[in-house]
């Protein structure tokens, strides 16, 4: 078995090498980057099978990755209480609407679950674009949506956070995928 940190840190990386490998394939994907920061917690990184054990504990079944654009790699970087911030990086010659897609941990509550309201408020550049809520018996669709006009990033930076309401103690918010294409997503993709 190899030490949490080794484990964290080879998690970390494989993450970030999937995401680069896939950028560069497809033209339409911008590149995407989430930072490596000094300090990773082991709480910070999560698999599916990791996830699905703890929501299994809590009366709760697990969403899997998506599958969008071939990006689902089971691994996910988890939201931390005080939330996440991270860039994405397009280029600003578009003249049209753009689509930010973000493939976040969702759960269903199972019967008998105890399964409070959490909100998660989803900044672009700063601005609040939109906020989710899941309770009980409402949810979000995955990927969430955004469009992005050009002006909204004029320099080809999109920046996002996630910010978990204060009510959410602990990591329940994680993003398993996160890009931006020209095209929205057709339902069955």
């Amino acid at each position: 078995m190899l030490p949490l940190k080794l484990r964290t840190l080879l998690l970390t990386a494989i993450f970030l090498s999937t995401l680069g490998a896939l950028s560069s394939d497809d033209s339409k994907i911008p590149k995407q980057e989430f930072g490596l920061e000094e300090g990773l917690l082991p709480e910070d990184i999560s698999t599916f099978p990791e996830l699905k054990t703890w929501a299994i504990y809590q009366s709760y079944e697990l969403e899997p990755d998506s599958p969008h654009l071939g990006l689902a790699d089971s691994i996910c970087r988890m939201v931390p209480e005080s939330g996440l911030r991270f860039l994405l990086e397009k280029p600003s010659n578009t003249k049209s609407t753009v689509y930010l897609y973000l493939d976040l941990t969702k759960y269903r509550p199972l019967k008998g679950s105890k399964f409070k309201p959490r909100k998660l408020q989803i900044l672009v550049n700063g601005k609040p674009k939109r906020s989710l809520l899941t309770e009980k018996n409402h949810g979000f669709q995955n990927p969430v949506e955004i469009p992005l006009e050009p002006s909204e990033y004029p320099d080809g930076k999109i920046y996002v956070e996630l910010v978990p309401s204060q009510n959410s103690v602990g990591r329940f918010w994680g993003i398993w995928d996160a890009f931006v294409v020209e095209n929205r997503l057709e339902e069955k993709e």
